[in-house]
């Protein structure tokens, strides 16, 4: 008894589902459904001066190839072109917002601060006082739609102060930002320019309100994280350029020649 009843039961599961599958199939065939491929988004970015011809426009500075006679980097070009990146950066037709945010660190050295990281100075540096991973915050008041972000990095300067790693998160708040991508820093000396042709890739813009910069890892194995220059640019005119080919980042100075992009 107990068996024929399971077995009646069973065929009216069936009966249900092939009806439900019918009506399903009425009001949206198979063969009206055609997949859909999203475009590819790159979540990493691996930032290296040997890798300079694969992705020219990130690296500001162009190639460090300016050493003393010992085959080492000099600490004032170093300096040079911190400053030489930056005049690049700021002289394009793009709105420096990075004074417009409220930026705030996990941690801090006394002495280190971050706006040490957004004043004009090679010589000065937020680091971090704590235990990893460090992150930086920046808070705006409004929802930015922001075009590119200038990083400096400096093995040579920095050393195992130098982040390996850095994961970059957008949105409106802390609570509800989301991963937008991993840097991998091999060999920098420079300014490096993040644009966002893989978040929208009609505007060009990571729009947000809110960012997180979160360092995990240093480059030989340290423990604190140097930040010497972070900058926020947003389109002029709310008008955004179609590439980064557009931004010129070339010299304005003859003396300047040697820092452009190659």
């Amino acid at each position: 008894m107990i068996s024929e009843y399971n077995r009646r039961e069973e065929q009216s599961k069936n009966s249900n589902n092939s009806k439900w599958k019918d009506f399903l199939q009425r009001l949206g065939p198979d063969s009206a459904i055609k997949p859909v491929k999203l475009p590819h988004q790159q979540k990493k970015l691996v930032l290296d001066e040997a890798l300079f011809n694969q992705n020219p426009n990130v690296y500001v500075n162009g190639i460090l190839n300016e050493t003393n006679q010992e085959g080492e980097q000099h600490a004032d070009t170093i300096a040079d072109r911190y400053r030489v990146g930056l005049q690049l950066l700021n002289n394009n037709d793009y709105t420096n917002v990075t004074s417009l945010a409220y930026w705030k660190a996990s941690s801090c050295k006394t002495g280190n601060p971050i706006t040490n990281a957004i004043d004009d100075s090679f010589e000065n540096y937020w680091q971090s006082d704590g235990i990893q991973p460090h992150t930086v915050d920046a808070y705006f008041s409004k929802r930015m739609d922001i075009v590119l972000i200038g990083i400096f990095f400096t093995i040579t300067a920095d050393e195992s102060y130098t982040p390996r790693v850095i994961h970059i998160f957008a949105g409106n708040s802390p609570s509800d930002a989301v991963f937008y991508k991993t840097l991998i820093v091999n060999n920098m000396n420079g300014w490096a320019a993040l644009t966002f042709e893989d978040n929208l890739p009609v505007e060009k813009l990571l729009k947000c309100q809110y960012l997180r910069f979160k360092f995990p890892v240093n480059h030989e194995n340290g423990k604190d994280t140097h930040l010497r220059g972070i900058r926020v640019y947003t389109a002029s005119n709310n008008q955004c350029k179609p590439q980064l080919e557009t931004i010129k980042l070339q010299p304005v100075l003859p003396e300047l020649d040697s820092f452009g992009l190659r």
